[in-house]
């Protein structure tokens, strides 16, 4: 259930509040989360992407690595659990 809230209130948030909230938002529930930022990237580009801006996705690329980091802390968090 605390997955989902997370989840819907970071995509919500896109629409609503500014990036650096939503971006505060999906990094914080990330951990839990791990393809959360890269989703919430996507919707941002998705939303906000203009072609006449001649920029890569900016969001997109963001929350690629965001997601990667996500997946290297919950690997180690995971393994220092188990070791103990």
């Amino acid at each position: 259930m605390t997955r989902m809230m997370l989840a819907c209130s970071a995509i919500i948030s896109t629409i609503f509040f500014p990036w650096p909230f939503t971006a505060l938002l999906a990094l914080a529930s990330s951990p839990v989360e791990p393809l959360l930022p890269l989703a919430v990237g996507i919707f941002m580009d998705t939303l906000y992407y203009t072609p006449s801006m001649r920029m890569p996705p900016f969001f997109v690329i963001i929350g690629a690595i965001a997601t990667i980091i996500a997946f290297f802390v919950r690997n180690r968090i995971r393994t220092g659990i188990i070791k103990r």
